[in-house]
């Protein structure tokens, strides 16, 4: 990319050789930038404690890139879609300008997180790598010198790094992650993707648009195993329709390189040769070669032990914020936690408010988004969850994009999908909705609008009865949310659950 990277030009100068302060935050991704702000504003001195570059994941490889590379392979299906109205299209998009879209969209963003603002707002910055030597202190090595920092309350939010599978031959290949991904110097001409979850679907789609070969294998019986299984279903015959290679219920066996590039053998008897091989498997906490036995700090390979306000449960003054604490590992999850993280350091009034505030950022009750086209965005229990925890309670009501306005006009295909519990006897009372699945279309804001009811605790003829503008999207959170109440032809048809 052509964006340079985040420069540290702030000096350690710490001077002395012991600091003490109220906050000490490790890690300066989306949690700890969050929990360090949290802090300072609520008067505490806080020093933020980052090995490499102020933003994290999101912003130079995650979020931030990906996104960004998907709307412009977009872009590019777009323009080649209009052939259909006489346009002509020729050639492949340039990977050097890919890079430097995607350098610009990254230094957007890079100076809101930059050592100098971050100062500015009261919080020390410091570039080095920090381990608990003692409790409460922290053994700093900064630009060859050796610092302890001796803090009240400590926050850990040192993010995750991508799992490695053990495949025979991987680590003997110069194997990519996303870590690695977006600084190719050219594009793959095929590219071998493992794993068909978010991260893989979506590079996937991004890199055919652009002009790859795609081969995605996929160990699971079906692609992003947390969603309903309709909606895996569609974006495999959208992948498939791009161009994309998917094996199902796949593994790889074994990696080669030779000459004509990498080989991959499949359990299935099956060989796919690629240029690249890019892992989408999944995160790992990093928690390891921090000392956290030094301070009897609970911890295993799913992350730091913590309750629901991210206070560690074997640590008083310990906190996790971010991917560093396992879950779901969304940048919204890291800026919920690190904001509990942050009010639990600055003292019993911001312990009760991070009590007050943590059922509402509980990441799991926030709804997730697969940014591909079209877009996927789930909330809650799926169908099959929802039936085997409450049984004959469960209700669902189907809405076909084919009934929306705005769809028809756009030529959109999706659904929504509903997942709600019947009330008493039938009746409207009691009945509430815990779940919601939807394919096409702005997924991720009708995702948001249809978990309001289950996470506000209002009753869903409210939002039933809200009236939409005409014609969007939105009209389809409504008329999916009476099909709960009444039938018609425009409405989302209600159903008995099943397995």
């Amino acid at each position: 990319m052509t964006a340079s990277p985040a420069v540290w030009n702030v000096p350690c100068a710490l001077g002395e050789t012991v600091m003490t302060v109220d906050v000490a935050v490790l890690g300066g991704g989306a949690a700890g930038l969050t929990a360090a702000q949290v802090a300072v504003t609520r008067g505490q001195t806080v020093i933020l404690i980052e090995r490499d570059r102020l933003g994290g994941e999101c912003l130079f490889t995650g979020c931030v890139p990906s996104k960004t590379l998907l709307s412009l392979a977009r872009r590019v299906h777009t323009a080649r879609s209009a052939e259909a109205l006489g346009l002509a299209v020729l050639g492949p998009p340039s990977w050097a300008a890919v890079q430097a879209a995607l350098g610009r969209t990254i230094g957007a963003f890079q100076e809101a997180d930059s050592p100098h603002a971050v100062q500015a707002s009261g919080v020390r910055v410091v570039n080095g790598e920090a381990r608990f030597v003692a409790p409460r202190t922290l053994e700093l090595q900064c630009q060859g010198h050796t610092h302890q920092i001796v803090a009240g309350e400590i926050v850990l939010a040192t993010g995750s790094h991508p799992v490695v599978p053990p495949i025979e031959g991987l680590t003997d290949l110069p194997y990519l992650t996303t870590e690695t991904l977006f600084d190719l110097p050219e594009a793959p001409a095929h590219l071998l993707i493992l794993g068909g979850g978010p991260v893989g679907c979506e590079m996937a789609q991004a890199f055919v648009r652009l002009g790859s070969d795609v081969t995605l294998i996929q160990s699971a019986a079906q692609l992003l195993p947390r969603d309903e299984p309709e909606a895996a279903r569609h974006l495999l015959q959208v992948l498939r329709a791009d161009g994309v290679t998917v094996h199902l219920n796949a593994q790889v066996q074994r990696l080669r390189g030779e000459a004509d590039g990498i080989k991959a053998d499949l359990d299935s008897g099956g060989t796919v040769t690629a240029s690249h091989v890019l892992l989408a498997t999944g995160k790992r906490p990093n928690v390891e070669n921090l000392g956290l036995e030094r301070i009897g700090a609970a911890y295993d390979e799913h992350g730091l032990t913590v309750d629901a306000q991210m206070r560690s449960t074997t640590v008083p003054y310990l906190s996790g914020a971010g991917d560093v604490v396992g879950g779901p590992m969304f940048t919204h999850g890291a800026t919920e936690r690190g904001t509990l993280a942050g009010l639990g350091a600055t003292g019993q009034a911001g312990r009760l408010l991070a009590r007050a505030r943590a059922p509402g950022a509980q990441v799991e009750r926030i709804p997730w988004v697969t940014f591909t086209s079209p877009e996927i965005a789930h909330w809650g229990l799926t169908e099959a969850d929802a039936v085997q925890k409450y049984g004959r309670r469960v209700i669902v009501v189907d809405y076909d994009y084919r009934h929306l306005d705005r769809a028809i006009t756009e030529g959109e295909a999706g659904f929504v999908k509903l997942i709600a519990l019947q009330g008493r006897l039938g009746t409207p009372l009691g009945l509430r909705v815990v779940g919601a699945q939807v394919v096409g279309g702005p997924a991720g804001e009708l995702a948001q609008l249809l978990s309001m009811p289950g996470r506000l605790g209002i009753h869903p003829l409210k939002l039933a009865l809200l009236p939409a503008p005409y014609p969007t999207y939105a009209e389809a959170v409504r008329q999916t949310y009476l099909g709960l109440f009444t039938q018609g032809r425009a409405f989302g048809v209600r159903r008995p659950g099943r397995r």
